[in-house]
């Protein structure tokens, strides 16, 4: 095994040396990717359990972050985001705004809840859960007793306590920092009816020059504030950002998991479970795509 990793870094090496201005960004990442490589392979080889401290220091992360950064961009509080935020999920998930009312729709990993207000907003019969004790609490807070919403604490790894139901099952942003994308995936997935849709946000691979920079900082600033309690990564990002921007670095930068996708490989997740008519919504590295399930009532 260290053969072939120091084989690995001589290849990488090599690139390096005879790298253009316009590849710097994109090697950048091959070094990354190489030195946690064999990161991850020393921790295999003495402890498999190393992938569980992750799950758990994320799961905490986020704890964290819905009960002390609750305010931000694109957020519940951000004016312009409640302005925009019912355009952004017709946008996302492919319907019109008409088409909410009455239907039965679950978000799943809802955070803070900004997206079951907007389905609130739009009329639907919503449902939402999340991992984060926190944010369930927040989102109750802010909705207060004027509302019909369903609140419950699951884990998104574990069979999720319905049937096949919604109309729509929707999934931000919260699959790639489980451990297990796939697990995550097909776990929501399975509430979807027949004829419903599903829609998911997950973190992709970098292509152009541009994200794998954007890449590269989020990698740095992870280094940097490894060993920070989480009081004191907010309190570090705080200094280096505009006070509107804190939540989204910490979001990006804070868990140990954050795992990247091809969008290829989701697809083929999605057809194995019975979806189709499979696609994006939105141009980005990051993939916001739907997936109609197969049948109808």
């Amino acid at each position: 095994m260290s053969k072939i990793m120091r084989r690995l870094r001589r290849l990488v090496d090599a690139l390096v040396r005879r790298r253009s201005s316009g590849d710097q960004a994109k090697l950048q990442y091959l070094l990354n990717e190489a030195s946690d490589l064999r990161v991850l392979v020393r921790e295999l080889m003495v402890e498999l359990s190393a992938r569980g401290r992750d799950s758990r220091q994320t799961r905490e992360s986020f704890t964290y972050q819905w009960a002390e950064l609750v305010t931000g961009k694109h957020l519940l509080g951000d004016s312009e985001f409640e302005r925009e935020m019912s355009r952004l999920v017709e946008k996302y998930s492919a319907l019109p705004a008409d088409w909410f009312a009455g239907k039965r729709v679950l978000d799943a990993g809802c955070g803070n809840g900004r997206w079951s207000f907007a389905f609130e907003r739009l009329g639907a019969e919503v449902t939402a859960v999340d991992q984060s004790a926190s944010g369930v609490a927040h989102l109750k807070s802010l909705l207060g007793a004027e509302t019909n919403l369903n609140l419950q604490q699951a884990d998104l790894l574990e069979s999720l306590p319905f049937g096949p139901e919604f109309d729509l099952v929707w999934c931000y942003g919260v699959a790639h920092h489980t451990g297990n994308t796939r697990q995550a995936v097909e776990n929501v997935a399975a509430v979807v009816k027949p004829g419903g849709r599903l829609f998911l946000m997950i973190y992709g691979e970098p292509a152009t020059a541009v994200e794998f920079e954007e890449i590269n900082r989020y990698v740095a600033l992870r280094r940097e504030t490894e060993f920070m309690s989480f009081a004191d990564k907010k309190a570090y990002l705080a200094e280096k950002f505009p006070p509107e921007s804190v939540h989204g670095y910490f979001d990006a930068i804070s868990p140990s998991i954050n795992d990247l996708h091809r969008f290829d490989e989701i697809e083929k997740w999605l057809r194995l479970a019975g979806f189709n008519n499979i696609r994006r919504t939105l141009k980005s590295r990051n993939h916001h795509l739907v997936a109609d399930r197969e049948g109808a009532d």
